[in-house]
């Protein structure tokens, strides 16, 4: 309970476990329940967006959907996405390239993928049946999080230099990588069935070709990558979902 209160203050901007001790190997620990934060995230979604349709039409409700995901999150995975997509835009050597990933500001590159991310997520949305909103959101939820505990697993710390995600990466062990994977699969198989289970299993592959690239290119991963594999699993999930509907599986 207390690893699951630890994950939850990590990845939420509420006031629940924020006095629990923060050491490394403790928030490492604290990622075998990172989908079961992702759980509760999509829940409050699905029963915010249940709310908000009493109130607005539905464009106006996915619009406020997507801008409450980013509150409770406080923008944290959003903002190591803009500095990824900072990052490969870069042109140089590696060094060049984490150096602009760690540059607070954020680029013309990152503003324009930022948008281009959150109008997808909408549109997505936007073509996913009322009936299954409430169960998209809690799948791109939880598979946005297991696949950061899949990408951070035996990966190298890209930097030499501390950084937000070190603790992560250096002591992630192999039982809280199993935790969190057979957690985010039996929630998928639970809320879709075989669907929910074809969802999980690509992005699981997209994570572990994400994590391929990044330690080809940068030697190891960064807490702004694990922030982008969040926000780009969650687009996944939902385009996934479009498609597996469209041929009926």
């Amino acid at each position: 309970m207390t690893n699951f209160l630890r994950a939850f203050s990590f990845l939420t901007i509420l006031p629940i476990g924020k006095g629990l001790p923060q050491g490394e190997k403790e928030l490492a620990r604290s990622m075998a329940f990172f989908p079961l934060v992702g759980l509760v995230i999509g829940i409050l979604l699905a029963l915010g967006q249940y709310l908000l349709f009493f109130l607005f039409p539905t464009s106006i409700t996915l619009w406020l959907t997507i801008g409450f995901l980013a509150f409770l999150t406080g923008g944290l995975h959003l903002d190591g996405f803009a500095d990824t997509m900072d990052g490969l835009a870069a042109h140089g050597p590696r060094e060049r390239v984490l150096e602009v990933m760690r540059d607070s500001r954020i680029g013309a590159f990152g503003v324009i993928s930022l948008i281009f991310l959150l109008g997808a997520k909408y549109l997505a949305l936007d073509q996913i049946a009322i009936s299954l909103l409430p169960y998209s959101l809690i799948l791109m939820t939880v598979t946005g999080r297991s696949t950061m505990v899949l990408v951070c697993y035996r990966s190298p710390y890209a930097r030499s230099s501390e950084g937000l995600a070190k603790p992560f990466t250096e002591n992630l062990g192999l039982r809280e990588m199993v935790i969190s994977s057979a957690t985010a699969f039996g929630i998928a198989l639970l809320l879709m069935g075989l669907t929910g289970v074809s969802i999980f299993l690509g992005t699981s592959l997209f994570g572990l070709g994400w994590r391929a690239f990044f330690i080809k290119k940068l030697g190891g991963v960064t807490g702004d990558i694990l922030g982008a594999t969040n926000e780009l699993t969650e687009l996944l999930c939902l385009l996934l979902l479009i498609i597996l509907e469209s041929i009926h599986m």
